[in-house]
C-alpha cells in the first residue's frame, strides 16, 4: 500500500467521520456555539483582565494560533485542494472549517482547564495533559506528543520550507540559502519561548493578512465579472452525481472530500491540537472564555483561504499545467493584476506567513517533548535538532513532503478527537454553565 492510500483512507473513513460527527454533535448539544456566541467570543478576545492567572492576552494567544494557522495552508495548501479534488474541494473545506470551530472551542476549553503551573511561573497545557490527567490514559496522551513532534517536523517545519523556497528558487536563491537564513532566524526567536513568540506574532499577523488580503480584494475587484461564474463553479463542482460511479462514492468525489478536509485541516489545525497546546497559557477568567476565543481562528482562515481560491479560479491559474503549490498562487497574482510585480506579494507574504508557522509549531513541538521526557537539557537538544532540519525542507519532492504531512496530522488529529470526545460530556457541561 503507497503512502498516498494510506493518507487517503485515514482521511476518508477516519478523519471526515471523527470530525463530522464530534462537530455535528457539539454543535447541536452546544446550541451552535460557533454562529451564536461568535460575537461573545470576539469581546473575549480584547477584554483585558490583570486579575487572570496566564502568562499571555488572549489577542497574544490567538495571534499565535493564527501564526501557525494563516500559513502555507491559506496559499499553497488552497493550490493542491484545487489541482487534486477541484473547485468543489472549498466547499469542503468550509464544512471543516465550520465543524472544526466548535471542536477547536472544546480543545482550548479542555487546554486550559488541564493546564499545568511549573514551579518557575509558565504555565503549559494541551491534550497531552487533559488526554493523561482528563480522560485519566497517560499511554494516549504519550502517543499523541509523539504524533506532534512528528507533525511539527513535517508540517510546521519541512513542508513550510519546502513551500517557501519554491517561489525564491525561481528569483535565482539557492533554496539551501533560503532554508539556512531562515533556520538562523528561527533559532533567535525560538530561543525566546511563548513570550517572544506571540509578540512576533502580534506584529506580524495583522500586518501580512492585510497585506495579503488587500491585494487579493484587489485582483478580485478587477476581475469582477467572473466571480459569480467562479463561486457557482465551486458549488457546481462540489457536487458532482457524474463522479459516483460504480458505487457510493466515486473517484472524483473521494478526492474532492479527502484534499478538500486535508486541506482544511492544514489551514485551520481544527482537530489536530495545536491550538489548546498555544492558548493554554493565555491569561483567562475561565476555560469558556479561552474556548470562546479559539472559534475565532478557523473562521479568519477560511475567509482567507475562500478568497486565495476564488483569485486561483478567476485568474485560471488552477488550470495551468505543472504549476504546483506556491508558484500557481504566485502566478495567479501575477495575471490578476497584469505586471511581475504582484507576484512578489506572494513571495513576502509566504515568507511571513512561514516563519510564523514554524514558530508556532517549534512552541508545540518543544512542550510535546517535555512532557514525554521532563528534562530541559533533552528538550534544548531537540530544539537544536528541529533548527537544524529547516534547511533540508528545500531538497524535498513536493508531494512526498504532503503527504508524510498529511499523514503524521492525521493520526495527530485522531489521538486529539479521542480526548475531546472522551471528555465532551464535561466541555457541554461548562457550555450550558
Amino acid at each position: 500500500m503507497t503512502l498516498d492510500s494510506i493518507h487517503e483512507l485515514l482521511t476518508v473513513y477516519l478523519v471526515f467521520p471523527l470530525i463530522s460527527l464530534a462537530g455535528i454533535y457539539l454543535s447541536v448539544r452546544l446550541r451552535f456555539i460557533q454562529i451564536f456566541k461568535i460575537k461573545q467570543a470576539f469581546r473575549c478576545l480584547f477584554e483585558k483582565d490583570v486579575k487572570s492567572e496566564g502568562d499571555i492576552s488572549h489577542f497574544a494567544a490567538i495571534s499565535s494560533v493564527l501564526a501557525g494557522n494563516l500559513g502555507t495552508g491559506n496559499m499553497s495548501g488552497v493550490a493542491v485542494a484545487l489541482a487534486t479534488g477541484g473547485p468543489g474541494s472549498l466547499v469542503w473545506m468550509w464544512i471543516m472549517a465550520f465543524f472544526g470551530s466548535v471542536i477547536k472551542y472544546a480543545g482550548c476549553l479542555l487546554g486550559v482547564q488541564y493546564r499545568i503551573k511549573e514551579p518557575s511561573g509558565e504555565y503549559k497545557g494541551g491534550p497531552m495533559y487533559y488526554i493523561s490527567n482528563g480522560l485519566g490514559s497517560k499511554p494516549l496522551g504519550v502517543l499523541f506528543a509523539i504524533f506532534a513532534i512528528m507533525s511539527a517536523l513535517t508540517v510546521g517545519n519541512l513542508v513550510q520550507v519546502n513551500s517557501m523556497t519554491l517561489p525564491l528558487g525561481k528569483l535565482g536563491i539557492h533554496p539551501l540559502v533560503s532554508g539556512v537564513l531562515l533556520a538562523i532566524i528561527v533559532a533567535i526567536i525560538i530561543i525566546g519561548g511563548i513570550q517572544r513568540i506571540s509578540r512576533v506574532a502580534m506584529t506580524i499577523v495583522p500586518l501580512m493578512t492585510v497585506l495579503y488580503l488587500g491585494v487579493a480584494i484587489i485582483i478580485l475587484f478587477i476581475h469582477r465579472d467572473k466571480v459569480l461564474d467562479a463561486l457557482q463553479l465551486i458549488f457546481t463542482s462540489f457536487y458532482d452525481p457524474h463522479s459516483l460511479t460504480g458505487g457510493m462514492l466515486g473517484y472524483g468525489f473521494m478526492k474532492a472530500i479527502s484534499s478538500g478536509f486535508e486541506r482544511g485541516i492544514f489551514a485551520t489545525d481544527a482537530g489536530t491540537g495545536i491550538a489548546p497546546v498555544l492558548q493554554a497559557g493565555a491569561k483567562t477568567k475561565s476555560p469558556v472564555d479561552e474556548g470562546l476565543v479559539g472559534m475565532i481562528a478557523p473562521l479568519v482562515v477560511m475567509v482567507v483561504c475562500t478568497i486565495t481560491g476564488l483569485v486561483l479560479i478567476v485568474t485560471d491559474a488552477w488550470q495551468v499545467e505543472g504549476m504546483q503549490s506556491t508558484n500557481m498562487c504566485a502566478l495567479a497574482f501575477q495575471r490578476g493584476l497584469g505586471h511581475d510585480m504582484a507576484k512578489y506579494v506572494v513571495i513576502v507574504s509566504l515568507m511571513l506567513f512561514g516563519l510564523t508557522t514554524i514558530l508556532a509549531w517549534a512552541y508545540c513541538a518543544e512542550k510535546a517533548m517535555e512532557f514525554l521526557v521532563q528534562r530541559k537539557k533533552y528538550v534544548k537538544l531537540f530544539q537544536y535538532a528541529f533548527i537544524m532540519i529547516i534547511p533540508f525542507g528545500a531538497l524535498f519532492a513536493v508531494k512526498t513532503v504532503w503527504v508524510l504531512a498529511d499523514i503524521s496530522v492525521a493520526m495527530m488529529l485522531i489521538m486529539n478527537m479521542v480526548g475531546v470526545i472522551g471528555l465532551s460530556r464535561k466541555v457541554i457541561d461548562f457550555g450550558k454553565g
